[in-house]
């Protein structure tokens, strides 16, 4: 189905409208990105450096729901556009909006929606870069392809930016407003750590019992309140575990995405998954416990920072079977004993 799918891309893009968009003047560039939070923040780097590097350029982002939330008020962008679900209908509706704007550049960060690259293949750049191997079979529309190599995806992106060597640092640009709704939430304690036992792909998720009985173990010997993180969908989850602990409070599912961010900027800790608030807090400074083993903390965990400390085990299975695993065996030969050992708080 996928290589029939990508015939009948290949022979609408033979019969479209020829189209290069050639450089004149300053650059036009369009920076795609269209999936996750942590794949989002991890172009926050590129994108700056892309501004310092062409201060005078047109720079457009091309993403998610959820990426536009992320980079509302980034100063380094000029305009940002929203790829919505169904992906196929989105990008016909954004074609010519795009096609105006004349792209003689498209940077290629992430995408898991077939119709994008085609998409950004009509819209005319004349050079469009992007890693080899991670477009659904798609590579031929990339003008400049970069071979892929075991690198963190903050790096992969600064190098597709042209800017290899710039500040690996993520960001967001918090409002005034969202600051202080978070702190009418923070507790009147001395000491709040936050709790995300959530994650999008269950093989990467911490036994929720693990976390329980960390969290009872720092609310009774750290004399700390624990705040549960997480989206709609993780509430039940975090509810659980908030009533399993001392004075714990959820407030999963109750917060837009840029105030979580705030909130988690204001935690004394953050413990997490590997999943998107894992990246948030790196983003906001927050010092962070991620409990990782499936996946590889070198290509997708802290980088280049002080504050993320990981808890990894070897993988228990050969090969990993990834988003399919429903036990991950892997996770529960970390310990909430040795997580605990290693809180200097």
């Amino acid at each position: 189905m996928p290589a029939m799918k990508n015939t009948l891309i290949k022979l609408l893009l033979a019969l479209a409208p020829k189209r290069k968009n050639q450089r004149s003047g300053a650059p036009r560039i369009l920076v795609v990105s269209t999936t996750g939070v942590g794949d989002s923040l991890w172009g926050s780097p590129a994108i700056r450096a892309l501004r310092k590097k062409h201060p005078q350029g047109h720079i457009a982002l091309l993403t998610s729901p959820i990426g536009k939330q992320l980079f509302q008020n980034n100063p380094y962008l000029d305009e940002i556009f929203t790829l919505k679900n169904p992906a196929l209908l989105s990008s016909i509706k954004l074609l010519g909006s795009l096609r105006k704007k004349a792209f003689d550049t498209a940077l290629i960060f992430h995408l898991s929606q077939r119709p994008i690259l085609p998409l950004v293949s009509l819209v005319g750049p004349s050079k469009i870069v992007g890693t080899e191997g991670i477009n659904k079979g798609l590579d031929y529309l990339l003008t400049d392809p970069i071979k892929q190599s075991p690198i963190h995806e903050i790096q992969r992106r600064l190098n597709i930016a042209g800017c290899k060597d710039s500040s690996p640092e993520m960001e967001l640009f918090l409002t005034e407003d969202e600051n202080e709704t978070a702190l009418k939430l923070l507790p009147n304690t001395h000491l709040i750590i936050g709790i995300h036992p959530g994650a999008k792909d269950k093989y990467k998720q911490w036994d929720p019992k693990h976390f329980v009985e960390l969290g009872r173990k720092l609310a009774k010997e750290k004399g700390a309140t624990l705040m549960i993180t997480g989206d709609k969908g993780e509430a039940p989850l975090a509810e659980q575990i908030a009533s399993s602990i001392q004075g714990a409070i959820s407030v999963a599912g109750k917060l837009p995405v840029r105030v979580t961010a705030a909130l988690i900027e204001k935690f004394d800790l953050f413990i997490t998954n590997d999943t998107g608030p894992m990246h948030i807090a790196f983003a906001m400074g927050t010092p962070t416990i991620a409990v990782f083993s499936p996946t590889d903390p070198k290509l997708c965990g802290p980088y280049q920072i002080s504050h993320g400390t990981v808890f990894q085990k070897p993988r228990t299975c050969t090969p990993c079977i990834r988003k399919k695993c429903r036990s991950p065996f892997c996770m529960e030969q970390i310990s909430p004993d040795e997580v605990y050992e290693r809180i200097l708080i």
